[in-house]
């Protein structure tokens, strides 16, 4: 696959990760830190993000990891939503992989394409500091105007294939973002303060979850490619893709990351080495 001119725009290299990338990973722990609490039955609300439709990307403190019997003490609620109605309300890893894959139904390319966004998001690619220690999802005006032709042709593309409307991209990308700040507050504060001194876990948290959102459904779409090529031949098609996926949910309770060279494989022209 070659890329249009219009495509450049998002082309992408593999990142790994570094101390400038742990430092920006703590200054959104801090942020999270001092955000105001409330009651479990009555959380706090403190909005991140106001999207250009109105809707609001926020979160609610406490969330109700801290009610467990070993407490996710800084644990928040990610939701999005407008008018008090939370559109994105507890949304499971079910929910985030079932609106992928059914974006890779509607067109593989875009697929791939909101993939990469998604890579884009977990390293801060298009994130910009807002004022000091202050990180925020903001693409460029480039990029902004590229998720929203995507986000135009994928309404046309729930409905056609679904017969029904999803969430926009934008309110997508922006719970995920939230998300993944969420699960570094959750593993990494130690003593009031953040904390990524274990090199083996500086991955646990965002990175291992964005990164899990991309490959559990490259895994499945590559069963579902394999059905579609082969549906009119039974004997041809391979039950073991579906079956590694599931082997591997149950080595790793959930987080199933793929390796960069799959990755890159499964993502280029738009992202590279």
């Amino acid at each position: 696959m070659n890329l249009f001119d219009e495509d450049i725009i998002i082309k992408t290299k593999l990142v790994k990760s570094s101390e400038a990338f742990i430092r920006l990973r703590e200054k959104r722990i801090i942020e999270a830190i001092s955000f105001k609490s409330g009651t479990i039955n009555v959380p706090h609300k403190t909005v991140i993000t106001k999207l250009l439709n109105k809707k609001e990307v926020f979160f609610l403190k406490p969330g109700k990891e801290t009610q467990r019997l070993k407490p996710n003490k800084y644990d928040m609620t990610p939701l999005v939503g407008s008018n008090n109605i939370k559109e994105i309300k507890r949304f499971s890893f079910e929910d985030i992989w079932e609106y992928l894959v059914k974006i890779s139904i509607i067109n593989q390319i875009t697929f791939k394409k909101v993939l990469v966004l998604l890579y884009r998001l977990c390293y801060f690619i298009d994130h910009r500091e807002v004022k000091n220690g202050i990180l925020r999802y903001s693409p460029s005006n480039d990029i902004s105007e590229y998720i929203g032709k995507i986000d135009y042709s994928l309404k046309d593309g729930f409905r056609d294939k679904f017969k029904k409307d999803e969430i926009g991209i934008w309110e997508y990308l922006n719970f995920v973002d939230i998300l993944g700040w969420n699960e570094d507050v959750k593993y990494h504060i130690l003593n009031g303060r953040p904390n990524f001194n274990e090199s083996n876990r500086k991955n646990v948290g965002r990175v291992n979850t964005i990164l899990s959102i991309i490959s559990v459904p490259l895994m499945v779409n590559d069963f579902l490619s394999n059905i579609i090529e082969n549906v009119k031949f039974i004997e041809k098609i391979n039950v073991r893709l579906i079956l590694s996926t599931m082997q591997k949910f149950s080595r790793s309770r959930g987080v199933c990351v793929i390796t960069n060279k799959d990755i890159l494989e499964h993502l280029k022209p738009y992202l590279e080495n």
